[in-house]
């Protein structure tokens, strides 16, 4: 009996050691799966990564055909890049002076809209320019401002539509008037609504 008793206890003592080595073996097929798509999703960030700071490092080359037919990379002269920075000229501002005030009806009460403009020229007699042709310019201003939608206008959206219809109105006259759009752009500096 005392060799049974040893029997079973080697036997219990056995059984547990077996246990434990079957489930620690392998992790089974989720965590194979898990430890698959851990490593392709590394492997695809590094090859994304990689290619981004690839492209960074190493701009991609411009061809062009040669007068012999063959293919060549078109060579950038130091001289261009800075030309290309020396094209943009300084910027001037002409503000509209006074301020264009309109009314316009709400479903409530009236309403008034007062905006201080100001206008992005390149040149400075391009300034001299817009100031002789305001008074065109501030009654179509006036003209496309009144009759807005109050809440319209309280959105950022509603203002920079504003702004941008503004702009095309503005370059509109002045190509008209004076053979050119001059304008590069157009500002609020103040949009006061009442």
């Amino acid at each position: 009996m005392a060799e049974e008793e040893a029997a079973d206890g080697e036997g219990e003592e056995a059984k547990p050691a077996k246990a434990k080595k079957a489930k620690g073996e392998g992790g089974g097929i989720v965590g194979k799966l898990v430890n698959a798509v851990g490593i392709f999703v590394l492997a695809l960030g590094a090859t994304i990564v990689g290619g981004i700071i690839n492209a960074k490092m190493h701009p991609q080359q411009e061809y062009v055909l040669g007068p012999d037919g063959k293919l060549t990379i078109k060579e950038v002269k130091p001289e261009a890049k800075e030309a290309a920075k020396e094209a943009v000229k300084p910027a001037f501002y002409v503000e509209l002076d006074p301020p264009l005030v309109v009314n316009f009806d709400d479903s409530q009460s009236v309403r008034f809209l007062q905006v201080s403009i100001q206008l992005l020229v390149r040149e400075e007699h391009s300034g001299e320019t817009v100031k002789l042709h305001s008074p065109v310019i501030r009654n179509n201003l006036l003209q496309v401002l009144n009759g807005r939608d109050y809440h319209e206008l309280m959105t950022r959206e509603g203002k920079e539509k504003l702004r941008q219809e503004c702009l095309k109105e503005v370059q509109k006259i002045l190509t008209k008037m004076a053979g050119a759009p001059i304008v590069d752009d157009l500002y609020f500096t103040s949009f006061v609504v009442q």
